[in-house]
């Protein structure tokens, strides 16, 4: 299965017995971009767990078996980031889907440098959802991360009062790791947290370590770490 072309389509019908037609983009997807025809077998995935083998008979995909990977981790770790550069961010999401994440939060923090327009923030949060479907369908997850935006750390901070919030502060004990349950991750941008935002943050410091990493290594390393990986 993890050699089939697969692709994320909500709405497939469960049970998924009678053969259905692609949505335009998947369609596009599997003949213009992949040149799969009909009689080629690909992966549709639903979004709820299932992956759904199918095989294509020109805009229509025949199902043939339906499985439940087990390839989500056993409980939601969410990763919130302080907006960092474009680049910074983008790597970010890739690599903290690909891990396994069950949400991304972004906010503007302090000494955040990019700013977000309000105008702006529809097309860019797609563009964030973009990245994490495609690095969900190549690491071959079933579930979707949930790529949401909010007003700031103290808005995250209302939202999951029991956060673990990374901090470059010298004396900060606890070191991350593997979570236990429902896990959220906060994630500061380039510059680090604010005075006023270490006061926020009080008990909920966690380190990595005595070495200061770049944003998106930071990421990944505390992903990584609280998800078991």
């Amino acid at each position: 299965m993890r050699a089939l072309p697969r692709a994320f389509v909500p709405g497939v019908p469960d049970p998924c017995e009678a053969p259905f037609e692609l949505p335009d983009e998947e369609f596009r997807k599997f003949h213009s971009v992949l040149r799969l025809g009909t009689g080629d077998e690909v992966a549709l995935l639903p979004g709820d767990g299932r992956l759904v083998r199918c095989r294509l008979e020109g805009r229509s995909a025949v199902p043939v078996q339906t499985l439940h990977p087990q390839t989500e981790a056993p409980f939601p770790v969410t990763l919130a980031l302080g907006l960092p550069k474009p680049e910074k961010l983008e790597e970010s999401v890739r690599m903290a889907t690909e891990l396994g994440v069950a949400g991304v939060v972004v906010f503007p923090s302090d000494r955040t440098v990019v700013r977000w327009e309000p105008a702006k923030l529809v097309a860019k949060l797609d563009r964030l959802r973009k990245i994490a479907r495609e690095a969900a369908e190549v690491s071959f997850r079933t579930r979707l991360p949930v790529v949401e935006s909010v007003a700031g750390l103290g808005a995250v901070l209302e939202r999951w009062p029991e956060a673990l919030v990374l901090s470059e502060v010298e004396g900060v004990g606890p070191r991350l790791g593997r979570a236990e349950g429902p896990t959220t991750l906060i994630v500061g941008p380039e510059g680090g947290w604010s005075p006023r935002e270490v006061d926020k943050i009080g008990s909920r410091a966690v380190t990595l370590g005595p070495r200061v990493l770049r944003v998106d290594t930071a990421v990944a390393a505390a992903c990584s770490l609280a998800l078991g990986n």
